[in-house]
């Protein structure tokens, strides 16, 4: 009788599938027989393909086990597999690798002292590799296959380490990687000892193994470029592992998971992650003897946002916003968007994490096994590996990447703020051999916000840049330099407006003064006229008359001009009225109205008068 408990999970989710779930692997099997055809002819295989093409699962899930069954005849069954990832430290990582391989034929019982010599015989030389396997006591016929997964990682470490000239953990990083690649590429060309290496690589990294020497030789030789997964292998890879947990599929739902992930190979990881949701709403809300029907594949938000939509519904599970941010911490330093804005895995160990999250490692790991419990592929480690100080975090897949939202916009601010610190850096050590001055605004404010806002610590810089110290001091200095500058220029402000305020009052003053002097101008010129008119009123009445004239006039303009002056300081038209003038006065009667114009004749005999009472009359 079939019931929910006897189904087991048959979908991994974002996470490459395990030797171990090889029963659930399907639509690969011509592509894990052509690996197989290709790494017995040449003893080294690259499996190139894009993100998300399937190479880790491929070797993981097809190639392994195929080796251990005995399908590539003519090495046999007995094989030692060291798997590893490169990292920062490739030879301590494959020195690590291949210890934990060889840990039951070690003549050494300490774990730790045997990683070190090993890590030691590596570095001595080309063939270390071949030290390492004779130095380990193994029972013969056995073949050792090393698995360099994620083999692209080795040149994110060497681009960052020629960025970092002055931290002396990439002080060697040409030679180490140039060295690691010579160990693999030595250890399949010698006939001492069966050795095998198989490496995997995303395709946008193909022409980045031209730095290595020999190696694009080697590529060329066995390489096997992932191809697109027909119709019908990608109908195995859905009603397969249904089948072998004993469940049932709708034609009508494997059909519409068909046309939503397309040819894009990139959408595999997010076809198997929705189809682990779906099996998970499935077994909860149905009876197992129902299939699985396009109901519960719309339910979690179909293959367009059931990826994101799940990381939201963790992410705001969390129990508190101390949580949220020690997640939004943790992915962060987990992604990188690499210098040619690839968005790329930066695996970090948990001490790290708790570093730059500032924060206690049961509150980190608290965080990561949400996102890592049963169901929930997105923190690697998987669920039920104990998680230490040293322990090395990743996340599942890189398209976690590019289809949460939310961790979308953490990878851009983080890439932003790290743009901001390298350039601190960088500004402070030119500072400091005298050919850079202090920041200074806008950019000084910037710099200043960044680090309020985001509040780097040490951890953190220093996974960037090895002078956060140095970095940190140059901008509290310019801080301090730019107050400084900041104070002067007001003090420099004010004077200036003192300055300019005692020449305002200056210029007011002697405006004030040059209208005065103007005006007591035009009054003496206004009564020397009045005084003359009084004069000559008994000796020359005409010239008395004209100045008479000449200084009633006088007042009435100074009047207009000078708002001070009062009617008592204007001469009094009284003066044009002295006894005196009367002599020069004779009235002409004769018209009935006003008279508007007088012309006087050229012998000055005769006058015309013209008035409005439209008649003209010659006197």
């Amino acid at each position: 009788m079939i019931t929910t408990e006897t189904l087991t999970h048959p979908f991994p989710g974002l996470r490459p599938f395990q030797e171990d779930e090889s029963h659930l692997f399907f639509g690969r099997e011509e592509q894990t027989d052509e690996l197989m055809r290709r790494l017995k002819q040449h003893r080294f295989l690259a499996v190139v393909g894009t993100s998300g093409s399937g190479k880790s699962s491929l070797v993981r899930a097809g190639l392994l086990p195929s080796l251990y069954r005995g399908f590539m005849t003519q090495a046999g069954s007995r094989w030692q597999v060291a798997i590893l990832r490169p990292g920062d430290r490739p030879i301590a990582n494959l020195a690590a690798a291949l210890s934990q391989t060889f840990a039951d034929h070690s003549p050494l019982d300490d774990p730790d002292l045997h990683r070190m010599v090993t890590e030691t015989t590596l570095r001595r030389g080309a063939l270390g590799m071949v030290e390492v396997v004779q130095h380990n006591q193994m029972p013969t016929p056995t073949n050792l296959l090393v698995v360099v997964d994620q083999f692209e990682e080795l040149f994110r470490f060497k681009q960052r380490a020629q960025g970092q000239d002055a931290n002396p953990k990439f002080d060697n990083a040409a030679e180490e990687t140039a060295a690691f690649v010579k160990l693999l590429l030595a250890a399949v060309q010698q006939e001492e000892v069966e050795i095998y290496v198989v490496i995997t690589l995303r395709s946008d990294f193909l022409g980045d193994c031209a730095q290595f020497r020999d190696l694009p030789e080697a590529m060329n030789e066995s390489q096997y470029l992932i191809p697109r997964m027909t119709r019908e292998q990608k109908r195995r890879a859905i009603e397969g592992p249904v089948a072998v947990c004993q469940g049932k599929i709708t034609p009508l739902l494997v059909n519409q998971l068909l046309n939503d992930v397309g040819d894009n190979p990139d959408q595999l990881p997010v076809l198997q992650h929705a189809l682990m949701r779906t099996w998970e709403k499935w077994r909860s809300e149905s009876d197992p003897h129902q299939a699985i029907d396009l109901q519960h594949y719309q339910a979690i938000g179909g293959m367009a946002q059931a990826l994101s939509q799940h990381a939201d519904e963790i992410y705001l599970g969390l129990p508190d916003d101390r949580a949220r941010k020690i997640a939004e911490i943790l992915f962060k330093a987990l992604t990188e968007m690499g210098t040619d804005n690839r968005g790329i895995r930066r695996p970090t160990t948990l001490s790290q994490i708790c570093a730059v999250a500032a924060a206690e490692t049961q509150d980190v790991i608290a965080v990561v096994n949400a996102f890592r419990g049963p169901g929930k592929s997105f923190i690697m480690p998987p669920v039920g590996d104990a998680l230490t100080g040293e322990t090395v975090l990743d996340i599942s897949h890189e398209s976690l990447m590019r289809v949460w939202k939310e961790l979308q916009k953490w990878v851009d601010q983080e890439a932003q703020s790290v743009q901001i610190y390298q350039r601190l850096a960088d500004t402070a050590r030119r500072f400091q051999a005298g050919t850079a001055p202090y920041l200074q605004d806008p950019e000084l404010s910037i710099v200043k916000s960044w680090r309020n806002e985001i509040q780097p610590n040490e951890a953190w810089g220093k996974r960037y840049d090895p002078d956060f110290e140095l970095a940190m001091q140059f901008l509290d200095e310019s801080a301090i330099s730019a107050d400084k500058a900041e104070r002067q220029r007001r003090r420099q402000r004010r004077w200036v407006l003192l300055v300019m305020g005692g020449a305002t009052v200056f210029s007011s003053l002697v405006a004030l003064f040059a209208v005065y002097q103007l005006q007591q101008a035009e009054f003496q010129r206004m009564r020397q006229y009045e005084v003359t008119a009084k004069l000559l009123t008994q000796t020359n009445p005409l010239e008395g008359l004209k100045n008479g004239i000449a200084a009633v006039g006088l007042g009435r303009s100074n009047f207009l001009k000078f708002p001070n002056l009062k009617q008592s300081d204007l001469v009094s038209e009284d003066i044009l009225l002295q006894p005196s003038n009367q002599v020069l006065s004779k009235i002409l009667r004769g018209h009935e109205a006003s008279v508007g114009s007088v012309a006087f004749s050229p012998d000055g005999q005769s006058i015309v008068s013209g008035s409005s009472d439209q008649t003209v009359r010659l006197w």
